[in-house]
């Protein structure tokens, strides 16, 4: 059988840094998990200095959609690529993190982060915040969206990613020893940390939200796909973005969730497993040979 896939070409029946035994990609394969990517996105902006390497120097502003899918291959080639192609996928990265730095300008200073402040890319806490927060959303929006997973299993996929933070330049041992503690971690860095939308974060956020989709449909499903990101949001970012939540909001919220999570095993199959998944399972089978 012929395998073709626009990401994935390496037909090697190689695991990669994950592998089919792995709960990340138990949590990556279900394309209902995609809904949460722009929790993760406002998220990580709600840190000004993450905030404002996207105004500076991402395509944010420009090319929201194309960000967007850079994003979504560069996380396809990492968790359902072979070992090269997730090497190869980090490289990338760094390469582009390279040349981003800067200071916050006055504008957007914040009661925590301060005007002047230094950024750059490779800053190992802000390197650290993103990957937090790319693993926390996952596993939240699983939840939401799909669930299932159990507190071993939690812990599991916090220590699986440790993989890839040592390719994205971040400290060779462990990250967090389990779920718990990437949340306690979250927690700080919002409550009395530098996690705080400013000017500069709300910019950032205007384009993720409201970015007007193509098509009748997706315009009538814009106000779904907010709610359900606002509602996966910590209320203190939320907030932070003026994003209003209110008691009818929540109870609309938990319905949406549990109305795809009923709907998720009538689905199409398109719907259900994500075509990177189908197309590393056959390649671990010889289905490129």
């Amino acid at each position: 059988m012929a395998l073709d896939h626009p990401v994935l070409r390496d037909l090697r029946p190689d695991p990669g840094l994950f592998g089919p035994a792995s709960v990340t990609w138990r949590v990556v394969r279900e394309p209902l998990v995609g809904l949460g990517a722009p929790r993760a996105l406002l998220l990580q902006a709600a840190h000004p200095l993450v905030a404002q390497g996207a105004l500076d120097h991402s395509r944010f502003a420009s090319d929201p959609a194309g960000r967007f899918q850079s994003t979504v291959r560069w996380v396809t080639a990492v968790v359902f690529g072979t070992t090269a192609e997730a090497r190869a996928a980090c490289r990338w990265v760094n390469e582009l993190h390279r040349p981003v730095r800067g200071r916050l300008p006055r504008p957007h200073a914040t009661r925590r982060v301060a005007a002047g402040t230094a950024y750059s890319a490779d800053d190992p806490s802000l390197l650290r915040w993103v990957h937090a927060v790319l693993i926390d959303t996952l596993m939240v929006s699983h939840d939401a969206f799909v669930g299932g997973l159990s507190d071993p299993d939690r812990d599991r996929m916090v220590r699986e990613w440790d993989g890839v933070a040592r390719l994205l330049g971040l400290s060779r041992s462990p990250c967090w020893s389990g779920w718990d503690d990437l949340q306690a971690e979250i927690a700080r860095a919002v409550v009395d940390g530098p996690v705080a939308p400013g000017p500069g974060s709300r910019r950032v956020a205007r384009t993720i939200l409201g970015t007007p989709p193509r098509g009748t449909a997706r315009r009538a499903l814009r106000p779904l796909g907010t709610l359900l990101v606002t509602g996966l949001l910590p209320a203190p970012i939320r907030a932070g973005y003026g994003l209003a939540f209110t008691p009818l909001d929540r109870l609309a919220h938990a319905a949406a969730c549990r109305a795809l999570r009923r709907a998720r095993p009538h689905l199409p199959a398109g719907l259900r497993v994500s075509p990177a998944h189908r197309f590393a399972q056959a390649r671990l089978a010889g289905g490129g040979s």
